[in-house]
């Protein structure tokens, strides 16, 4: 049975068929003739949708594609992806946490957003990383609208920067380790995706326009191939940047690199600038089809390969329905954990049998030195406040009301809080664009305290705002002296905020002398 993966681009609509990883046919709408051009702004909606939907039609008859099952693969300006570290928590509190965190991402209610998410435990931290991915509710209808009067049913949806994943699979390309994904074409026909994987999984990926601002791409322009790649390399040191401060350990190794061949030695000096090895796979010896090199039909084919090759990226929004968030994915977790298990009854009784044996030779083993232990307690001598009969746990008890009266000295002696070195190095670490309007520091007679950050940023983007806030926020986390004084850091609130007649975004930022919860 074929499979369908449609990919809609901001400039180009890339239809593509296979059956295995051969691939049958494929084609691609032009977007830009939707309602011509300059008249696309005083079109309606519904107009749109129409002529899309005839267009569709013409290039499905014109091409016998007949599948009615499809992939959809989505453009980054159609979604929010986030990844966010949260600690281990109780699978009931779960959902609520990351519903929580995930607000500070979202630059409008939760309840307009369709999202899914997935985890990823890291043995070395000993903490949960999560996979974030949401869709607004209109936008999932129109593209639900389009395909059902289509007759074209909806089996998963994906982002184009993580359906491009397929490619390494089938280059044969290993993704253990820490690597880099950069899905490129230097035209500006689409936009470029970064992505760096821990041993499958996403730790960051980032939607790069080489045409304007993300509002202009899919507009009609041209672009200089030599511009092209000055931009592309600015953004992929800015996308470095910001990797490397979030994640100072963890080094990227190589990055493999999709596109067409005449860009291949463009970008090998690009990485090679960047100080990074970099490492080609040629699409078309992978097609094994001689054909123009387009990143749309590299997204329209991955898409269409969900089923015949698996990544680790499990996250799919067609099934998340209408609910924000869903419970159920801790549960996913440990089916695909413990899938395949088989018990054997034999192991069992075995592993009983040697759990009772050890039992029995270990009480036997210790009964001897009970007696012992009986005889010298029964020799104690009277002491006062424990008597001779006292068990380890009262003497233990004793021995930490004394070590909790000597700290109580020690904390009034010796760790008092001076905020001279705090505040230094909060001017230090502040980005650019931003500013501090307020903070209110606060020490209770326990001798925890609590410094209140107040602040705004002001960059003209409403997303480069919300992520120079959480930049500040990384910063101030990943300093040393700072994390010494203040072992709790979180984000309460990210707003956007009407001020003199700009829009800025303000933030306000939570440090704690001690470890707990809000």
């Amino acid at each position: 049975m074929s499979s369908l993966g449609i990919y809609f681009g901001p400039r180009v609509i890339s239809i593509v068929e296979t059956q295995g990883r051969k691939l049958l046919k494929n084609a691609q709408i032009n977007q830009a003739t939707v309602s011509g051009g300059e008249l696309q702004e005083k079109v309606s909606a519904e107009v749109e949708l129409i002529e899309i939907i005839a267009l569709f039609k013409g290039e499905l008859r014109k091409s016998k594609i007949e599948a009615k099952e499809a992939v959809l693969c989505l453009s980054g300006k159609d979604l929010i992806i986030r990844t966010f570290e949260m600690p281990v928590l109780p699978r009931e509190e779960l959902q609520s946490a990351i519903n929580f965190e995930a607000k500070k991402y979202i630059p409008f209610k939760v309840e307009d957003l369709i999202s899914s998410y997935q985890l990823e435990f890291d043995k070395a931290s000993r903490i949960n990383r999560v996979l974030f991915i949401g869709i607004k509710k209109e936008t999932m209808d129109r593209y639900n609208s389009i395909l059902s009067q289509l007759d074209i049913k909806i089996k998963a949806i994906e982002y184009a920067g993580f359906s491009v994943l397929r490619s390494l699979v089938l280059s044969g390309v290993s993704d253990r380790g820490i690597i880099g994904v950069l899905g490129a074409e230097l035209n500006g026909e689409d936009e470029v995706n970064f992505t760096v994987l821990e041993n499958g999984f996403p730790l960051f990926s980032r939607d790069i326009t080489l045409i304007g601002g993300p509002g202009d791409l899919g507009k009609e322009e041209e672009i200089d191939r030599n511009t092209a790649l000055e931009k592309l390399k600015i953004e992929v040191r800015v996308s470095l940047d910001y990797y490397n401060r979030k994640f100072p350990n963890k080094n990227i190794q190589k990055v493999f690199f999709i596109s067409g061949q005449d860009y291949r030695s463009d970008l090998e000096g690009l990485m090679a600038d960047a100080g990074l090895s970099a490492h080609f796979i040629d699409i078309a010896r992978i097609i094994k089809k001689e054909m123009t090199y387009s990143l749309g039909f590299i997204k329209g084919y991955s898409s269409s390969l969900s089923k015949a090759i698996m990544t680790k990226v499990k996250v799919n929004l067609s099934t998340a329905k209408a609910r924000p968030l869903k419970g159920k994915a801790v549960q996913r977790e440990v089916i695909y954990l413990f899938e395949g298990f088989r018990i054997d009854r034999r192991v069992i009784t075995l592993a009983l049998f040697l759990c009772i044996a050890t039992l029995g030779f270990g009480f036997y083993r210790t009964q001897a030195l009970r007696n012992e232990l009986n005889n010298i307690i029964a020799m104690r001598s009277q002491v006062a406040k424990f008597s001779p009969g006292g068990t380890y746990e009262e003497l233990k008890k004793l021995s930490l009301e004394y070590t909790s009266k000597l700290d109580i000295l020690d904390n009034l002696i010796k760790r008092q809080l001076y905020l001279t070195e705090p505040l230094d190095i909060i001017a230090r670490v502040m980005p650019a664009g931003a500013w501090l309007k307020d903070f209110t520091f606060n020490k209770k007679e326990d001798g925890k305290a609590e410094l209140l950050l107040s602040g705004a940023v002001y960059l003209a983007d409403n997303e480069k705002e919300f992520s120079t806030a959480n930049v500040f926020l990384a910063s101030l986390k990943a300093n040393p002296v700072f994390s010494k004084y203040f072992k709790e850091i979180n984000l309460l609130s990210l707003d956007s905020e009407q001020l003199e007649g700009v829009r800025v975004t303000d933030f306000s930022i939570s440090c704690r002398t001690y470890p707990g919860r809000k």
